[in-house]
């Protein structure tokens, strides 16, 4: 054992902590999930909830928020989940006693943060017992179902502690969050075998998860992982809201309590209004102080106004305005991640969207690129993450066209594509996270690098292998064994001897795949 649970000081609620020093890369515990609450592939389940999830609507008296009507949607096909598999006895007393272990919500909290979700609960319970016990189709498994508080803990518990797919794990789910996290939760090669009594009966399905040390934890430090996503590398303001309405709490880490108390924000930078005045009417920002490409702009955070603010009324409205921006962003990076917009580059897909999708979601990508770039500057989170997403989009885009017509992509696209991967690089070193930038910046390096290693000259290839280098430590201790391969046979190649004279006329060649 490498962890125990105990009391964390930081939230006063059980956590998992290091009873030994862990290096980097440790795989810390590894576990299958103890139940899985969301919907699958299996006819049962299809057959269960089919003619129900059209009428699952939230109470129009306004009890649940606009913001939580997605939870309410899910929570409701958690508890039919929940009730099947307990009148199946999937999910067995036993099971039931170690869910209920977990943190979650009571009727009893006094949290502001916390209250929301309960409500929703019951509103929850309320919907199942009025619709889904009296529907035909589920009335033989629900008619004798008793078991009301019982369930509403299990959603309370679901909304707090599943990971994607609605997987509930024994101790993984106690391990608490921080916005700078020092460890990750990977995807293992477990087998259901491996520990048969955490699992449900969804046959062939490999569930399990590792939790890895993302940075040195010494002895007794507690272990914490981020529930964010790429949320992570945004403002505190955005942090702490996201974390509130979908996690229910009000995170006090180091990180968020760094920035309230220092002021100093550094994924908040924008030109300072003072030395780099706006558009009156747009608010938007000068080409210059837009890219500053002579390092001269100056920042300042992006914090609200003090209402002892001399200039306060000017300062509220461009407040605003930026915030906003923001929400546009944050929206927009959220729909992007659920959707899984990106295609997988280091594999021959082929493309199921046609030329008019693409070229629409292109359209959307740019537009977003320009609306942070015009209002937050290059330092804003909302500027790089949108380049990262469009960078990632790119690369994608000129890998496809090499394998299809083994066309090189040209000096220009090179050229921008490194131009974004520098300040993307500059901006997530700035926020001097422990977690290694790889896990951000991974694909878009090996995509870049890929880029110009496929050039075939020396001067490229070593370059693209330099880029790769900085990701050395991420690949060895993180990256799966495919990533691996990619990533060797890419460093190795500028070291070959039969590259084609730097100085021939290349505008025919064709793309060296590798």
């Amino acid at each position: 054992m490498t962890t125990e649970v105990r009391r964390s000081p930081d939230s006063g609620h059980l956590g998992l902590f290091a009873i030994q020093d862990l290096n980097s890369g440790d795989i810390i515990l590894e576990e299958m999930p103890l139940v899985k609450l969301a919907p699958s592939d299996e006819k049962s389940y299809d057959d269960l909830v089919s003619t129900l999830w059209a009428s699952i609507e939230p109470p129009s008296d306004g009890s649940v928020p606009d913001y939580l009507h997605g939870i309410f949607k899910g929570m409701v096909k958690t508890a039919i989940i929940a009730i099947r598999d307990m009148h199946q006895e999937v999910i067995d007393q036993n099971k039931i006693e170690s869910l209920l272990q977990l943190y979650h919500p009571t009727k009893e909290s006094t949290s502001d943060t916390e209250k929301p979700i309960v409500k929703v609960a019951d509103e929850a319970i309320n919907f199942i017992r009025e619709h889904v016990s009296t529907n035909e189709t589920t009335a033989k498994i629900f008619s004798e179902f008793e078991d009301w508080d019982i369930l509403l803990k299990i959603c309370l518990v679901w909304s707090c502690n599943s990971f994607q797919g609605g997987r509930i794990y024994p101790q993984l789910s106690r391990v608490n969050h921080s916005c700078n996290p020092n460890a990750v939760i990977q995807t293992t090669t477990a087998t259901q075998q491996a520990n048969p009594e955490q699992m449900n009966d969804d046959n062939n399905t490999n569930d399990g998860q590792q939790l890895v040390a993302a940075t040195k934890i010494q002895k007794g430090s507690e272990i914490y992982i981020s529930y964010l996503g790429l949320i992570l590398y945004t403002d505190t303001v955005v942090r702490k809201k996201k974390l509130e309405r979908t996690k229910f709490f009000n995170c006090l880490c180091s990180r968020c309590c760094a920035a309230s108390s220092e002021g100093d924000e550094g994924a908040a930078k924008i030109p300072c209004p003072v030395f780099h005045p706006r558009d009156a009417q747009q608010m938007s920002l000068d080409e210059d102080a837009q890219y500053d490409d002579d390092q001269s702009v100056r920042y300042i955070a992006l914090m609200e106004p003090k209402s002892n603010d001399k200039s306060g009324t000017d300062n509220e409205k461009l407040y605003k305005v930026l915030r906003s921006v923001c929400g546009i962003i944050e929206s927009f990076l959220e729909t992007y991640e659920h959707n899984g917009l990106a295609n997988t580059r280091h594999v021959n897909n082929k493309d199921s969207h046609n030329n008019d999708d693409e070229d629409e979601k292109d359209d959307i990508m740019e537009q977003h690129v320009g609306l942070s770039s015009t209002m937050m500057g290059d330092k804003h989170w909302t500027s790089n993450l949108t380049l990262l997403l469009h960078l990632d989009r790119r690369l994608s885009a000129m890998s496809k066209r090499m394998i299809v017509t083994q066309e090189l992509p040209g000096e220009e696209e090179i050229a921008e594509a490194i131009d974004s991967l520098d300040r993307i690089s500059r901006f997530v070193d700035s926020l001097k996270l422990d977690i290694d930038p790889g896990h951000v910046l991974g694909d878009v390096i090996i995509g870049t690098a890929r880029m110009l290693i496929s050039l075939g000259d020396e001067k490229s290839q070593k370059y693209g292998a330099e880029w790769l280098s900085k990701i050395d430590d991420y690949v060895e201790q993180f990256a799966n064994d495919g990533v691996k391969k990619v990533v060797k046979t890419l460093k190795v190649a500028w070291t070959k001897q039969d590259r084609p004279n730097d100085d021939k006329d290349d505008s025919n060649k064709k793309a060296k795949l590798i």
